[in-house]
């Protein structure tokens, strides 16, 4: 992604997710929250921004656990924010309960509330963990499995 998209694209997720907390939108709080992440001249900064606000709506929306494998993490090549999905996992786990979250929603998601196509559609988030833990990021053994329906080595911790 190009730099120009990627602080159009921040921008817009920046927006929608002050909109959906009821916020007014003033511009200089965004320059000023992009600010705090780093140095705006930066196609580094703007990224991390970007995985920032995604990863806050993540959180912040959650209702159910199991819609951030379902629909949060589960990054397809489809998706635009497909490129920048290691930084948004990445900054999912900053949150102190954010590890817990996706446990949860594992065990939601290989509870009979869930079919095997329903798990199989996740499909885009268990490539992404075994991504993860091809760069050396500490996920639970066993996540990337998860697709093959066997909650015993799909489930976290």
């Amino acid at each position: 992604m190009k730099i120009q998209e990627l602080k159009q694209r921040t921008l817009e997720v920046w927006q929608f997710l002050n909109e959906w907390k009821g916020q007014v939108l003033q511009p200089e709080n965004f320059v000023q929250e992009v600010r705090q992440i780093g140095d705006r001249r930066y196609k580094a900064t703007w990224i991390r921004a970007l995985a920032h606000f995604r990863a806050m709506f993540a959180y912040e929306s959650c209702l159910d656990a199991w819609s951030l494998i379902r629909n949060h993490f589960n990054f397809t090549e489809d998706r635009w924010d497909y490129e920048i999905r290691h930084e948004i996992i990445d900054a999912f786990l900053q949150y102190p309960d954010g590890l817990e979250l996706i446990k949860m929603g594992l065990e939601q998601l290989f509870s009979q509330d869930f079919t095997t196509q329903e798990r199989q559609e996740a499909d885009g988030f268990f490539r992404l963990v075994a991504e993860q833990q091809g760069r050396g990021i500490c996920l639970p053994a066993g996540l990337a499995t998860g697709s093959t329906g066997n909650y015993a080595t799909a489930q976290a911790g």
